[in-house]
């Protein structure tokens, strides 16, 4: 899995992300990302599916079953702020029922200004 390691590496890099930053992230240490990228550790089937989403890439790519990081037409490389990567480590903290109640109040959210937006075009 050294492959696995060196595309680790270089999103995490491309994300402009320290070790440290991902360590938190996935609730893990500093020298456990390090482990990872040098191929002497081998994280979580749990683990690789998470990196994979944060990073939208495909757990193809890490595990170099492909060797590129298109999906569809576009790069699959995002930008996230300072505040994102806040936001992430947050709720990476919380409780799997934490988490869902979570996702249940951003649905809503979601789902009330879905009809504000509607309501709104009704009135024009």
């Amino acid at each position: 899995m050294k492959q696995f390691g060196h595309n680790l590496q270089k999103l995490r890099t491309r994300n402009n992300m320290t070790q440290e930053d991902l360590g938190k992230l996935l609730n893990v240490s500093q020298s456990t990302i390090a482990y990872y990228e040098s191929g002497k550790k081998q994280p979580s089937l749990e683990t690789i599916i998470f990196i994979a989403d944060y990073f939208r890439v495909s757990t193809d790519y890490l595990l170099d079953r492909i060797n590129f990081l298109y999906t569809s037409s576009k790069l699959q490389t995002p930008e996230f702020s300072q505040e994102d990567l806040d936001l992430l480590r947050k709720l990476n903290s919380f409780t799997d029922t934490d988490r869902k109640e979570i996702e249940s109040y951003i649905q809503y959210k979601e789902h009330s200004k879905k009809n504000n937006a509607q309501a709104d075009a009704t009135k024009k």
